[in-house]
């Protein structure tokens, strides 16, 4: 059965690279967003469609004989993003408050 829906994200995993007893396995998460549709008919056929994906590596496993870890791959891009748009917050947060308090005290001092 087909799976239709637009969005899909998936866990692969690279080919192995070893190195003396160590094996390094990359993990990267693929995300992929598209939409398809085509059509036979009597009179011929005919589709379209378009599609869109991102490849974010996100950790490599490494073994060393009975030993096997995780190393996950910080996304730095993401958290310098998201540290942004939380300063831009704040900084339209507090001039909207800086505003209101001197329009309030402007106010205040008309009414002397």
């Amino acid at each position: 059965m087909a799976n239709n829906a637009p969005l899909h994200i998936r866990t692969l995993e690279g080919e192995p690279i070893i190195i003396g007893e160590t094996t390094l396995t990359p993990q990267a998460q693929l995300v992929t967003l598209g939409r398809r549709q085509g059509k036979v008919t009597k009179r011929g056929w005919g589709g379209w469609g378009w599609a869109w994906g991102l490849l974010i590596p996100r950790a490599v496993i490494e073994e060393c004989g009975e030993r096997k870890q995780r190393i996950p791959i910080p996304d730095r891009t993401a958290q310098a993003l998201l540290s942004m748009a939380i300063v831009g917050l704040a900084v339209a947060l507090l001039s909207v408050l800086v505003q209101m308090l001197s329009h309030s005290f402007s106010a205040e001092r008309k009414g002397d």
